[in-house]
């Protein structure tokens, strides 16, 4: 029987960690499985079965109401955002496969957020002051002095 010496065994050890096995490289629009490139599936289908070495990868359209923005390996599809009604919002443009719907605010209320996830009631102005922005009054400036608020 032979008998490795331990400082054998211990070269073997180290060679393999500092010299492990490469990585596949892949394309930008690509992913790495069992040591070869999938492509990605396009915006708006979702991934069935990676490829092999004799397919490409399979990828079906996302369903009604659903969506993938990006190209992505996803066995699932995102559901579009609901406009709840409820919540004062409404829907802005209808989703596609590749989008997600946007919403909006029914007339007198404004977005609490980027996301329009919710709306409030615009805020009343007192007399003398304008909207700069939504909920923010400013005083309003005649014409002829463009520097002295208008009084009332």
């Amino acid at each position: 029987m032979l008998r490795l010496s331990p400082l054998c065994l211990l070269w073997g050890c180290l060679l393999t960690a500092v010299h492990p096995e490469p990585l596949t490289e892949c394309k930008e629009n690509q992913y790495p499985i069992n040591s070869q490139c999938c492509n990605l599936c396009p915006p708006g289908e979702k991934l069935v079965n990676d490829c092999t070495e004799i397919t490409n990868t399979e990828c079906v359209p996302c369903g009604k109401g659903e969506f993938l923005d990006t190209e992505n390996r996803d066995s699932h599809c995102h559901q579009h955002k609901y406009c709840d009604p409820n919540l004062g919002l409404r829907v802005q443009r209808e989703g596609t496969s590749k989008t997600d719907t946007t919403c909006t605010c029914d007339e007198g209320r404004h977005c609490t957020t980027d996301a329009c996830e919710s709306c409030t009631l615009h805020n009343l102005c007192h007399p003398g002051f304008g909207v700069k922005q939504i909920d923010v009054c400013w005083p309003q400036f005649t014409r002829a002095t463009c520097l002295r608020p208008l009084m009332e």
